[in-house]
């Protein structure tokens, strides 16, 4: 452990606009890195050096030199090394007692500055374990390997999990996050993960997640931890791009995304779309479309939807049947219209 300057000054600044007193800070080998006196840094302190030498705390009671001023030098200890000192210029009578608080304080900063950096390190850690595992495991169960350095993490990758997808920020997630059993990490900027153990805690966080109207979607359980994150990230995504709240687990969009990972011929379906949504109409009639496929081929239900009048929803299938050259109330039509605009918003989604 070696005292750095930056949290050795921001000491001195902060106890010298309290007390009527130079104050130094040496390092391990007796220079000066900090100072209230600027022109003093990185020069040998001859009292902090002689106090390293001898392990205790000397105090001067008579001038020494040029800068050997009446004062006090107190060695700073971390696990029982000492690694520098803290002076105080004075009277020693007066400034001991000051230099025992401010060692104390420097000491004190040191161990909290200490586990906050093994606390980030093992954070850091964790998060490259998880990328890593994620993939890993899209489609291979975990190796040993694996096992035993998830376990570090409180992680039992033999156990089936399920992974949240949350529309989200960094600073949002944890405050979002209903257990602190439960692993996060943010898989883009916008998308931020939950691995969950529990199916009760996972139940928890979805009615959570919803009565704070958030974008989320949920994996099925698996052990395949890095699978689930593909579920979640593409459920969430579709629920995004189809604008349809109702979606919230992988199980509904499973037929969705087969049909995307299929690469289907559509593309020149996928450019009349394109053209409608250049236009007012166009997007009228997009709309139009998906409502009345959510509406089970419904024309009254999807009016209602639509705020509009069921004439204006025929005229408009009307329209659709002439540009795409399929018939919407048809049941082999619609879905080949289906399938249409599902490549369709999924190129516009990415």
């Amino acid at each position: 452990m070696k005292l750095k300057p930056e949290l050795a000054q921001s000491i001195v600044d902060h106890m010298m606009s309290q007390i009527p007193y130079n104050i130094n800070i040496m390092n391990e080998n007796g220079y000066i890195i900090t100072s209230g006196d600027p022109t003093r840094i990185n020069t040998l302190h001859i009292g902090a050096l002689d106090a390293i030498r001898q392990g205790k705390t000397l105090p001067m009671e008579r001038l020494h030199g040029q800068h050997g001023q009446p004062g006090v030098n107190m060695p700073i200890t971390y696990d029982d090394q000492i690694i520098g000192v803290v002076g105080i210029t004075g009277d020693p009578a007066k400034v001991v007692p000051l230099a025992s608080l401010l060692k104390t304080a420097v000491e004190l900063l040191l161990r909290q500055s200490t586990a906050a950096q093994r606390k980030q390190e093992s954070a850091q850690n964790q998060q490259r374990f998880l990328y890593h595992l994620i993939q890993a495991t899209q489609t291979q169960a975990p190796t040993s390997e694996l096992i035993a350095t998830a376990k570090q993490f409180k992680l039992d990758l033999t156990q089936a999990h399920t992974v949240i997808a949350i529309d989200c920020q960094l600073n949002e997630l944890a405050r979002l996050n209903n257990d602190p059993a439960n692993l996060m990490l943010m898989l883009t900027n916008r998308v931020g993960l939950v691995i969950i153990h529990d199916p009760l805690t996972c139940r928890r966080l979805q009615k959570r997640l919803a009565s704070a109207h958030r974008q989320f979607g949920v994996s099925e359980s698996g052990i395949l931890i890095g699978k689930a994150v593909t579920e979640a990230a593409t459920t969430l995504r579709l629920r995004q791009n189809l604008d349809d709240e109702t979606i919230t687990s992988y199980r509904q969009i499973r037929f969705y995304d087969l049909l995307l990972r299929a690469n289907l011929p559509v593309q020149g379906m996928v450019d009349r779309f394109n053209e409608l949504a250049t236009s007012n109409s166009g997007r009228e009639l997009i709309a139009t479309i998906w409502e009345f496929i959510r509406s089970d081929l419904n024309v009254n239900q999807t009016a209602k939807h639509l705020f509009i009048h069921r004439n204006t929803v025929n005229y408009r299938l009307n329209r659709i049947q002439k540009i795409f050259k399929l018939t919407p109330q048809n049941a082999t039509d619609l879905f080949k219209l289906f399938i249409g605009y599902l490549y369709f918003v999924n190129q516009r989604g990415q």
